[in-house]
């Protein structure tokens, strides 16, 4: 929980705040404009002071090297006068020689005797170079403290002849004008050869060895500056250090005045002890003042929270005292607001009680209401609305329970149920019908299953049936054929009458999946080998239906490739005028010879094509080829011929397949609407699409032929014969199969010909196989006949070879030029 502050403890840390924030930020300022203008004018002073320490040196460096070069014009000329030598100790040269390269030293004067130059320092080497390249005038070396009794400067003049005068001067002289300088408690000044090793400096060990300051930042500077100011970390006295430094003019000597930042800062550090004691007098003085206004204006409000407090605990009559001095006027108008409204919240809590009690009952009532709805949603989220069972949303819910909650030695089982013959009877009959078989086909489900056992639908006319701990199959086997059997009873819809079967697919759990889309998945297969073994069946899935699940899959993305690299074919069938056995037609037919597996059935690959809408891509090319091939054999001369393309109906629902198109293909290569007979399904024509309906209108506007497939193996219905320009009906080959004078088939066929005949519709039988079949049917007024009796299927050569014979009369003509076709299913 949060804490909260009381306004008496804001307002006095507020007042605080006000009244010395703006002191110490004043207070701050001038101690930080005074340190800075401190540590800015002793900074002057310490480059001011070495750049007078530096010209005094230059000065006595000057006089020196005068006076060394009066000497040497005296000793030219005569010998060295010893009235010098007090002149040169003044001068602190205490020794003075001469040096030549091939002889050595020869003195004039020394106040010790010394021989120097057993080894000659690398210092004096470097004045002696300096001196020979500037002849007029006295070179200096570097402080030397090696092999000699005190740290010694050496003045160098060249005489000339590899000869040179020099002289050795002490440099206690330097460090007593360096002790002169010294400031405050901690200032003092440094003085440093060329080098940066000490000439002078208070730590007398220091100047006495010629300590090596070369590293420090102000000795750096001063290679590349006259003069200027420097901050350093000091060693010895190990704190930071401001100096002013300044090279000495002649021998690149540095003055160096030193002093600790901290004693630049004294002033300040006592200006701030000042401003801490008077803040803490400001903080005493304003915190007793805000205090007491603080308490002052706080307390009447604390007193309208204790009785505000009251007041929400129930405790009505609750005010507060406003007579009291020195309230402010503001506070006495709140107060007096305040015992206003705790008069009006009486009333008020009164009617508030009686509507809440109104509300409460009408929430009730919406509460009630609410949840109504709720179930109402979630029974359309989960179940069917049509036969009220679980729908595929709530079955993936129960599939996943019953999945998750198995046992080991368990197993759940799916039944993919899908009815049979249910298009047929939900387009003949109406979709009103078709929900009441749906209907009455979930009752019966639900009658034959058991407790622990669900049943939903899918959608369409597929049901699921979920199977806990069933791994006894023999309840599974019983189960599908009281279902088998209760769905093939008769339904009564209304006045009419059907019959349906039902394909049953079985999957468990865990042979056969583990997941909710793997059971679906195999148990869909198995339904749909149920239904290719006949209907009405039921099937358990099997790893060899996975494995022809795969090889269709194969061949499937085959199939799609199967244009592109030209692996399809066209054979032609011939169908023969029953009346004199003349070749007036032929049926074009697709084949596909697959690089491995050699010729396909187009019972194997039609179905693929059509599930996956290549169909409309093969139906296009096969319409090309055959519009091509007619018009080589118009520019070859042979005789005329028409061509029955076969269609499938997906490819008058695709907006990839246009008449128009197939038109323009017939015009363009100058052949007549008569040039091709379209063959289409029964099926197409039960389905009443107005974009079917429109693309067939065109066709027969064009005057090309329609045909129609399969007559009699479907929901026949003479409307559409009526309603739609059909000119040939095609018998199927299970009329024609077990054909003879006594058979039931015989009066099938000869009912379709007189039929057909009445309404101007020509007939053709398929199949034919027999003399007998032939004769029957030709008897019986049948027009036109196909089937191995006259041919089989031939390839395009074959084909051109029985157009050119002259008698063009079949079966004999396919014997006498021995015909025979190229390979594929029988047609």
């Amino acid at each position: 929980m949060t804490r909260r502050i009381s306004l008496k403890y804001i307002l006095f840390i507020i007042c605080m705040m006000a009244a010395l924030l703006p002191t110490l930020i004043v207070s701050s300022w001038l101690q930080h404009r005074i340190q800075q203008s401190d540590i800015a004018s002793v900074q002057q002073k310490h480059r001011l002071l070495a750049k007078t320490t530096s010209f005094n040196l230059s000065r006595y460096v000057n006089d020196s090297a005068a006076m060394l070069s009066a000497v040497n014009q005296q000793i030219i000329s005569q010998p060295f006068p010893q009235a010098f030598s007090t002149l040169l100790r003044q001068a602190n040269i205490y020794a003075l020689f001469e040096w030549q390269m091939s002889r050595g030293q020869r003195f004039f004067y020394a106040d010790q005797a010394l021989n120097i130059f057993d080894d000659v320092p690398l210092q004096l080497r470097a004045a002696m170079a300096q001196a020979r390249t500037d002849k007029t005038r006295v070179a200096y070396s570097a402080v030397v403290t090696e092999g000699l009794p005190q740290a010694t400067i050496f003045m160098v003049i060249y005489q000339g002849e590899d000869r040179f005068l020099i002289g050795a001067q002490s440099t206690e002289f330097l460090v007593q004008s360096q002790a002169e300088i010294s400031f405050e408690q901690q200032g003092y000044a440094i003085l440093v050869d060329q080098n940066g090793r000490v000439l002078a400096h208070p730590n007398a060990q220091w100047w006495q060895r010629a300590k090596d300051l070369s590293s420090l930042a102000p000795v750096i500077m001063l290679k590349h500056h006259r003069d200027g100011l420097s901050q350093f970390y000091s060693p010895n006295l190990q704190t930071e250090m401001v100096a002013g430094f300044a090279k000495v003019a002649e021998t690149g000597w540095g003055v160096l005045v030193v002093q600790p930042v901290s004693e630049l800062l004294l002033s300040s550090h006592q200006l701030k002890q000042f401003t801490f004691w008077l803040s803490l007098l400001c903080v005493f003085v304003v915190g007793m003042v805000s205090w007491y206004l603080a308490c002052m204006l706080i307390r009447p409000i604390c007193q309208v929270v204790e009785a505000a407090q009251g007041i929400s605990h129930g405790e009505m009559g609750k005010y507060v005292n406003v007579n009291r001095r020195f309230m402010p006027t503001e506070i006495e108008a709140l107060l007096v607001k305040f015992n206003a409204m705790a008069s009006e919240v009486y009333t008020s809590r009164m009617l508030l009680e009686q509507r809440v009690k109104q509300r409460t009952e009408a929430l009730s009532k919406e509460v009630q209401v609410r949840k109504k709805a709720e179930q109402r949603i979630w029974q359309q989220a989960n179940f069917d609305a049509l036969t009220k069972l679980p729908n595929r949303r709530m079955l993936n819910r129960l599939l996943s329970d019953a999945l998750a909650n198995r046992r080991q030695q368990e197993s759940v089982c799916l039944m993919l149920l899908d009815l049979d013959q249910f298009k047929g009877i939900n387009d003949t009959l109406g979709h009103d019908m078709g929900d009441m078989l749906l209907q009455i086909a979930a009752q019966r489900i639900q009658h034959c299953i058991g407790e622990g056992e669900h049943v939903a639908r899918l959608g369409g006319d597929e049901f699921i049936l979920l199977l806990t701990d069933s791994g006894r199959e023999q309840r599974v086997t019983n189960l599908g054929e009281l279902l088998l059997k209760t769905l093939s009873t008769p339904f009564q819809l209304g006045i009419e009458r059907v019959y349906i079967s039902t394909s049953i697919g079985v999957a468990f759990a865990p042979k056969d999946g583990d997941t909710i889309d793997d059971l679906l998945k195999h148990a869909d297969q198995a339904m749909y080998v149920a239904k290719k073994q006949g209907r009405n069946r039921l099937s358990y899935f099997t790893a060899s239906l996975q494995e022809q699940a795969q090889l269709r899959r194969l061949l499937v993305n085959d199939l799609r490739m199967a244009l592109v690299k030209q692996q399809l074919h066209l054979r032609f069938q011939p169908i023969v005028d029953l009346s004199n056995h003349q070749l007036v037609k032929a049926e074009v037919l697709v084949r596909w010879l697959h690089p491995s597996q050699g010729w396909i059935s187009p019972d194997d690959f039609i179905q693929v094509a059509e599930e996956t809408g290549v169909v409309v891509d093969i139906g296009n090319w096969v319409f090309s080829c055959a519009v091509a091939q007619l018009q080589r054999w118009q520019e070859l001369g042979l005789p005329a011929v028409q061509l029955s393309i076969n269609t499938s109906p997906k490819q008058y629902f695709e907006s990839g397949c246009d008449v128009n198109a197939w038109l323009n293909e017939l015009s363009e290569a100058g052949l007549s609407s008569s040039a091709v007979v379209m063959e289409i399904t029964e099926g197409l024509l039960m389905n009443n699409s107005p974009t079917v309906n429109e693309k067939l209108l065109t066709l027969s506007k064009a005057g090309i032929e329609v045909a129609l497939d399969d007559f009699g193996t479907g929901y026949s219905s003479l409307a559409y014969l009526q309603k739609f320009a059909i000119d040939y009906l095609k018998i199927d080959r299970m009329f024609i199969k077990n054909l003879s004078l006594e058979s039931d088939d015989l009066s099938v066929c000869k009912a379709i010909i007189v039929m057909a005949h009445k309404l101007g519709i020509k007939v053709i039988a398929e199949g034919i196989e027999t003399e007998n079949q032939y004769q029957l049917l030709a008897n019986e007024g049948c027009d036109y006949a196909q089937g191995y009796w006259f041919s089989k299927p031939l390839s395009q050569e074959s084909f051109e070879l029985l157009l050119k014979s002259s008698s063009r009369v079949l079966p004999l003509a396919s014997e006498s030029y021995g015909l025979v076709h190229d390979g594929g299913a029988r047609e």
